[in-house]
């Protein structure tokens, strides 16, 4: 049996063995480390069984999938090591072994680490309080002190959402507020790097491998875990003033963690870039357009920040399932107060806490699964047949306004901020036959799609695929990401690019994706190597990156002078730089990208802030 369907049964079986994980499941191997090397053994399995080639929308959700079972594991791991250690009669017998010289002391206790590729990690710090009890659905806060050294030396439990694709048993736990930290051995005073992980705010954690970052670069990184989805994102007026928006929270929580202990493990809390890629560069927007965000960070970088739909409708069906992006991106028009609280009112009535003596009491009790089920079923939060805002809103203090918004006036943080996008991004539509292609662009742009399809004409372009890829990526992604930089370079520096690198695989069947949503961003280790000439782009953003975290400005020795993003309102003058492999990275004019892009045309649609 070969193709979709040998990857299917693969991925059944391995999910057959993931799905509603309990911690008591421990008691089927003789330790926590038993059971990750065994379902990391099944997973490297499945994965190899995916030829390197094959870039058809079924390999890619898989890779997508395998890559979110490797988080799951991971986080398994450290919960069941956890819960070990806690049932253990010897606690410091049953932790994992800490390496020499890596006890560090913490605003609320010491740590010690491991030390893996010539790095020092401690993993699995709390930052925060555990987000359960009283405290579900309310701002992250301190965790209580410890005196016994905590070996921090596996990641903490993920945080909950469905362990598969987006609605289903759920994986993780509530209790999830963890950061790791990465730091070359004898690091004092090195600048800081915070990534804030992309995954749609719907999944994702602070783990990975950041060990070719902190040794390419020099520098200390910092990874965490922030409440996803429902948990992290439902507001309700019987939560409080200003309900929602504790995922962002919790992102500023991790980072005054940051800014109290970082020193203590070689960093500099004075030089701290936040950085982040799809949601994880949404999250940096809203960052910037965050008062409570002020003093935490210094610079930015948003990676594939602009990914939702123009005029903020629900995207199409996916082959196998849809994105299910409720608005989240830099551009997006975010829910008001009033309005996400309205919403949050629809939750509580199908949980069965609307009428509810106590409403806030009756929610925070409510199973977990249920939670996640009536935010996700049928299709994920209020803008796809679900309950309650499962993304951020303008909650009135984390978020007041969004970033577009607050660039009207200059109330933001004013840091150097690198910003762009993949040139053919695409997590809208995808049609097959003709008739998908104008269905599809009537559904997206209903009064002008007309104009649309006559500026995007099915006979110039190779597939309807191909054609509505163009749409999208001019639309939602590379005209918004021109604009947004434009109202940025206002207040701040500003360094944009676009990549152009469209050969990311050598897929010989399946749709060409292009330059496809960060498909060519890595830094981080990539296991199957690349060829020698993304390797050279991979320096080039790995150099790119770690030198506006030094210096304020990304331009590397070795690498093509960026230049800083000067928009005009004629749009012929700026440069942006363009990213691609072989070598080949070089500013273009602004120019050029808008009219490759039909930005004034977009421009001139676009709905305004």
């Amino acid at each position: 049996m070969t193709g979709k369907w040998l990857y299917v049964i693969a991925l059944l079986t391995i999910l057959g063995g993931l799905l509603a994980p309990s911690l008591n499941a421990q008691q089927n191997w003789t330790s926590p480390e038993e059971f990750r090397t065994e379902y990391l053994k099944s997973i490297d399995a499945l994965a190899a069984r995916i030829p390197a080639s094959d870039e058809s929308s079924w390999a890619v959700g898989l890779r997508q999938e395998i890559s979110d079972l490797r988080q799951q594991v991971e986080g398994l791991y450290g919960a069941m090591s956890a819960v070990a250690v806690a049932l253990s009669p010897s606690s410091a017998a049953a932790a994992p072994a800490c390496a020499a010289g890596t006890t560090v002391q913490t605003s609320t206790g010491p740590v010690c680490g491991i030390v893996v590729n010539g790095v020092n990690e401690w993993l699995g710090i709390p930052y925060a309080a555990p987000p359960v009890g009283n405290l579900r659905w309310a701002s992250p806060q301190l965790h209580a002190a410890w005196s016994t050294t905590l070996a921090a030396t596996a990641f903490g439990s993920i945080c909950t959402h469905p362990a598969a694709g987006k609605s289903g048993p759920n994986a993780g736990s509530e209790d999830c507020l963890f950061i790791n930290v990465w730091a070359p051995p004898g690091a004092h005073g090195l600048p800081v790097m915070a990534h804030i992980h992309g995954g749609g705010f719907f999944n994702g954690s602070g783990g990975g491998d950041n060990t070719l970052l902190v040794n390419t670069g020099n520098v200390v990184v910092v990874g965490m875990n922030y409440r996803l989805n429902i948990f992290g994102f439902l507001a309700n007026r019987a939560l409080g003033p200003n309900s929602g928006d504790y995922g962002l929270q919790d992102q500023q929580a991790a980072l005054r963690w940051v800014q109290q202990n970082i020193s203590a493990f070689g960093g500099d809390p004075h030089s701290v870039t936040i950085f982040g890629e799809s949601a994880g560069g949404s999250s940096v927007c809203h960052q910037i357009a965050s008062p409570t965000a002020a003093g935490l960070f210094h610079k930015a970088i948003s990676t594939s920040g602009e990914y939702n739909t123009l005029f903020g409708g629900p995207e199409d069906p996916r082959p196998g399932g849809s994105e299910d992006l409720e608005l989240q991106d830099c551009k997006s028009k975010l829910p008001t107060l009033a309005e996400a609280e309205t919403i949050g009112d629809g939750f509580a009535d199908a949980v069965g806490c609307g009428s509810a003596s106590d409403v806030a009491a009756c929610l925070r009790a409510v199973p977990a699964q249920t939670v996640s089920d009536a935010a996700s079923i049928p299709g994920s939060g209020y803008q796809y047949g679900g309950h309650g805002t499962v993304a951020p809103t303008l909650n009135g203090t984390t978020l007041p306004m969004t970033l577009r918004q607050a660039l009207k006036t200059g109330r933001v943080n004013r840091v150097p901020v690198i910003a762009g996008v993949d040139r053919d991004e695409n997590l809208i539509g995808f049609p097959v036959t003709g008739e998908d292609y104008t269905a599809l662009v009537q559904r997206q742009f209903e009064s002008i799609a007309p104009q649309v399809l006559a500026l995007y004409p099915l006979s110039r372009f190779n597939s309807p695929f191909v054609a509505f890829r163009t749409v999208a990526a001019d639309s939602g992604t590379v005209c918004a990401a021109l604009r947004t930089a434009e109202e940025l370079s206002h207040w701040m520096p500003v360094f944009a690019y676009e990549i152009d690198f469209g050969d990311v695989s050598t897929a010989l069947t399946g749709n060409p994706t292009g330059a496809s949503h960060v498909g060519s961003w890595n830094l981080t280790p990539v296991v199957a190597g690349l060829d020698v000439n993304r390797r050279v782009l991979q320096n080039q953003e790995l150099a790119y990156v770690t030198t506006l975290a030094r210096t304020g400005n990304p331009t590397a020795d070795g690498t093509p002078i960026w230049p800083e993003f000067k928009f005009e309102m004629s749009g012929t003058a700026g440069q942006v730089m363009s990213l691609s492999a072989g070598g080949d990275s070089q500013p273009m004019l602004i120019a050029q990208i808008a009219l490759a892009h039909n930005c004034a045309f977009w421009d001139k649609v676009t709905p305004k802030p």
